[in-house]
């Protein structure tokens, strides 16, 4: 250790046990409602409503497929729906118009048949008074007995509820067009299974997804509709596409379901308007090469940015639309989840520390939808899919950011090696990880004497340092203790540190310029025999480390070693005081914050923006470049980031 032209006491610091996550609540901001593959509904509307055909919206979400025409025969296809709320029940079956079932048996208008299974793919048939009995005529046992209409109405029948088969619930019964089977899966397990007419199913389904009004919405646009119904005309096409593709591929026994694979509520919704955007499209569908119909999927929302699959990514413009009677509240969304919930969902665990997203798309604000994330525990870490993590906890989508706040104000940043990610360090040692960067440990939990001050990131982004004001260093992960200032007097309180290239050392200074160093860290020079104008506030190492930059509130600049003087704001009016520094990997440069965000760059450092213009929230209270030193964030003392040049922004814990 070398202690040269400073000098508090303290406590030798080593890196304790991580702390319980710093809240009861974790907070999370997120884009998007549901999967985001393909077309998004609240996207397609806000294309449409700019005047975009609907012909348009749905190459520009199904990339590599192209708008199509069905055969003869494919537009003839009859359509078999699982109707999955009557799984493994009894079927029963009413009309308010005549009805047979298996050829054999007549149904009065407003009476019912009872399809009881027996197993075997047998049925026990009855018949009865209504859907509730009470008594029933046993009529003979059949094999997958289907009850048919007298006549089945045609889209747009306005007695299309008089005419049509109703399957008997509870909460209300379902009408439907065409026919209703009992039937079983291959399992044995009894299913009820509704056949109709493909165009008559996307006539049910189209208004169940996207609301019918939203035909209405909008200027006066093509096919004398308003601009809106174009978003009607493109859903109509991505059900018919979907459907199409998946023709007996449902267990054998259906095509599709009712709820889970597209919104099927028989005629319940069905409006002129929707019909119309049904008819205008007849027989269209979105085709691949070698003629294969697409599996069309859609979700409500993107957030702005489609999930790539069986379709590329696309930025979704359309999806933050917002007018009167149609605004997209799932664009950007937030909510909160109990840490006790968290805890509850992986037991494993233990109790929560820490939440490290680990791997994004790459697609869009925070680097993307999230593909893979630790859960950091004090018995053990989880490994979850973005996926699973949002289903499990009923988030809307798998892109979102963590964004709960610090329970002291921040005091600095740090990036991952690969500048995807940071920390975010808190006064009272509490650490915040966004991006790849993984959480190692928090001095949180401790009681500290002294608040941290400074912290320092190892070269391979798998550790970091804290150092408080005393001098006391923490180290956690991969970054290795090498000594600290803690256990002496110290003339001045520390302000920062520096690593340098290889980990393996570091320096710290304080307020008067003494220079601390340790491990491998050499002294070159230091200010704290000299009186000074100003305070220091930061430091910065070469990119070699054999030198180093020190920096006063008032801009002025101290070069020690190989670190070269290129300038300062010494002796120059600032708005605001600086906070810290950085400099650039390639050397020759550094760059000054003030604590409005004002940015002063030096030698070849580049100068890609600032929050000098602004008036922002909290103070800026340091920043750090980008491992190519193209960008670099600013923190605020309320865990704010900003985000400049190539510097992306992962999240941050403001709020």
């Amino acid at each position: 250790m070398t202690v040269l032209g400073g000098s508090a006491a303290g406590v030798l610091a080593v890196a304790p046990s991580a702390s319980a996550y710093p809240s009861p609540t974790v907070s999370f901001t997120g884009h998007g409602y549901g999967h985001g593959h393909g077309m998004g509904q609240w996207g397609a509307l806000g294309y449409a409503l700019a005047g975009t055909s609907y012909q348009s919206i749905v190459s520009h979400y199904y990339g590599g497929s192209a708008l199509s025409g069905l055969t003869g025969a494919q537009e003839a296809t009859n359509l078999r729906v699982d109707l999955t709320e009557n799984d493994g029940n009894t079927v029963i079956v009413t009309s308010g118009s005549p009805f047979s079932v298996v050829g054999a048996i007549s149904v009065p208008a407003h009476q019912a048949v009872l399809m009881f299974p027996i197993g075997g793919g047998r049925w026990n048939l009855s018949t009865g008074a209504g859907c509730a009995g009470p008594t029933w005529t046993p009529r003979g046992t059949y094999s997958n007995p289907t009850a048919t209409p007298q006549s089945n109405p045609p889209t747009g029948d306005p007695n299309a509820a008089t005419k049509a088969l109703q399957l008997c619930q509870g909460g209300g019964n379902l009408t439907v067009r065409g026919t209703i089977e009992g039937t079983y899966n291959s399992l044995g397990a009894a299913r009820t299974v509704n056949t109709l007419p493909l165009e008559q199913y996307v006539s049910a389904v189209v208004p169940n997804e996207s609301p019918a009004g939203w035909g209405a919405l909008g200027g006066a646009g093509p096919q004398a509709q308003p601009w809106g119904f174009q978003e009607l005309e493109a859903q109509a096409v991505a059900v018919r596409s979907y459907a199409m593709a998946g023709l007996g591929s449902y267990g054998g026994y259906a095509d599709t379901c009712d709820l889970v694979c597209q919104t099927y509520r028989g005629i319940r919704n069905e409006s002129a308007i929707s019909d119309l955007a049904v008819s205008d499209t007849s027989a269209e569908v979105m085709e691949l090469p070698g003629g294969v119909v697409a599996a069309t999927q859609y979700s409500a929302s993107t957030g702005g940015y489609t999930n790539p699959g069986g379709f590329p990514a696309v930025p979704d413009t359309g999806d933050s639309v917002c007018v009167p009677g149609a605004c997209n509240a799932n664009h950007t969304w937030t909510t909160s989840i109990t840490v006790a919930t968290i805890d509850a969902t992986w037991p494993q665990l233990g109790t929560l520390q820490a939440i490290t997203v680990t791997g994004r798309n790459g697609d869009g604000d925070w680097g993307g939808r999230v593909t893979a994330m630790t859960l950091v525990g004090s018995n053990q870490n989880v490994s979850v899919t973005g996926d699973s993590f949002a289903g499990a906890l009923g988030l809307k989508s798998n892109w979102f950011t963590v964004t709960s706040s610090l329970t002291s104000p921040a005091v600095a940043m740090a990036p991952t090696a690969d500048g995807k990610g940071y920390w975010v360090a808190g006064s009272n040692g509490g650490i915040f990880s966004f991006g790849d960067a993984a959480f190692h440990g928090a001095a949180d939990n401790l009681v500290l004497r002294h608040a941290v001050v400074g912290m320092a990131s190892a070269s391979d982004g798998k550790g970091y340092w804290l150092v408080a004001s005393d001098g006391g260093v923490f180290a956690y992960g991969d970054a290795a203790f090498h000594g600290s200032a803690g256990n002496i007097v110290l003339n001045k309180p520390v302000v920062g540190m520096a690593a340098t290239p290889d980990s393996k050392g570091y320096w710290l200074v304080a307020s008067d310029g003494g220079i601390f160093a340790y491990g491998d860290a050499a002294f070159h020079g230091s200010a704290g025999s000299i009186v000074l104008n100003r305070p220091m506030v930061g430091m910065a190492a070469t990119p070699d480390g054999k030198g180093y930059w020190l920096v006063a509130s008032d801009g002025g600049i101290f070069a020690y070693g190989d670190a070269r003087f290129s300038g300062s704001m010494g002796g120059r009016p600032l708005n605001q005081p600086i906070v810290g520094m950085t400099t650039v990997p390639q050397g020759g440069g550094y760059r000054l914050v003030a604590a409005d965000g004002g940015i002063f760059s030096f030698g070849n450092a580049v100068f890609y923006g600032s929050t000098g213009s602004i008036v922002l929230a909290k103070p800026i209270v340091g920043m750090s470049s980008t491992s190519v030193g193209h960008g670099y964030w600013m923190v605020a003392s309320d865990g704010g980031i900003f985000a400049f040049g190539d510097a992306h922004f992962y999240g941050s814990a403001a709020g």
